[in-house]
């Protein structure tokens, strides 16, 4: 049987179903939403939560406003030019006092890959399980 007829058959069946269901079963009256005697629950709801209390801000003084911060007009004391002329002058010594002399470190060299280093081979008695 072709899927296309299988499904046109059961879904035919399926309406036919729905059009005998709604004939043979009675109609029960339909509660209407806009009359006074609609059962509607009350729903109350209460928590146990204790909300922070409200912050009042008060508007009425006058707004408070950030100073920008006041730069100096400091006079330059070295101009550029002044740079140049200190290019000729007399490098201060350096102190003559030894570097520490510092100690060759020594680096631990890093064992061969072995695949058959953790090998152990099993005793006879126990590679098999008791009673073998």
């Amino acid at each position: 049987m072709p899927i296309g007829r299988y499904l046109a058959f059961v879904g035919s069946l399926l309406l036919a179903m729905l059009f005998i269901a709604d004939w043979l079963l009675p109609m029960g009256p339909t509660p209407s939403v806009t009359s006074g005697g609609a059962n509607k629950p009350v729903i109350g709801i209460k928590s146990d939560h204790k909300w922070p209390e409200r912050i009042a801000f008060d508007t009425s003084g006058p707004a408070i406003v950030a100073q920008p911060p006041v730069v100096a007009d400091a006079p330059v004391t070295h101009p550029p030019r002044e740079a140049f002329a200190l290019l000729g002058a007399p490098v201060p010594e350096v102190s003559q006092t030894p570097l520490p002399v510092r100690t060759k470190r020594k680096v631990a060299k890093p064992a061969p890959h072995s695949r058959w280093t953790a090998y152990r081979p099993a005793a006879r008695a126990e590679a098999l399980p008791a009673g073998w």
